[in-house]
């Protein structure tokens, strides 16, 4: 439930989250490949960065919070 209080909306976001993103690096490197013209290993280092940095802050985010108590 993404709603309520304490850290578990919080928690389940984070777990919508990732494959979300994961999905939307995925379109951006096809249309790197497909429309772009660049090769995939051209756009496999900037899938990489794009998909990463953003999935390595929310499981900090969610190691943070799998840390503290999920009641107010």
């Amino acid at each position: 439930m993404l709603v309520g209080p304490g850290t578990a909306p919080l928690r389940s976001a984070i777990r919508i989250f990732l494959p979300l993103w994961l999905i939307g690096a995925g379109i951006n490197m096809a249309v790197g490949v497909i429309h772009a013209g660049y090769s995939v290993a051209e756009e496999l280092p900037i899938f990489a960065l794009i998909f990463a940095v953003p999935a390595a802050f929310a499981l900090a985010l969610g190691w943070i919070l799998s840390r503290t108590r999920s009641t107010p």
